[in-house]
């Protein structure tokens, strides 16, 4: 009689991560992002595109679709981000 009560059982393997695509870079024109009726944060039309850089535990970078009251609430920690914003039309927003 066997005095460990656990089966020999072989570990399964380790799971791997699946690899995925490369991450789709900002539109070109900006059109596909404009055309969204609602921002990312709200039933809001977008006001902006925020491109958000490479961060940790992200290593692409990640566009945001902000309306105008969410842009606004975090301009201070986009700025410290690294991110760059876009009006319509693909207009840089200064900080």
């Amino acid at each position: 009689m066997n005095a460990d009560p656990s089966p020999d059982v072989t570990p399964p393997e380790e799971p791997q991560p699946a690899t995925l695509p490369a991450p789709a870079g900002p539109a070109d024109t900006g059109h596909a992002l404009w055309a969204a009726e609602r921002a990312c944060c709200c039933l809001a039309r977008p006001a902006v595109v925020v491109v958000l850089p490479p961060g940790t535990g992200r290593g692409h970078e990640t566009d945001l679709l902000l309306c105008g009251h969410h842009y606004r609430a975090s301009r201070d920690a986009l700025e410290a981000a690294g991110a760059t914003v876009m009006a319509e039309g693909g207009q840089p927003v200064t900080f």
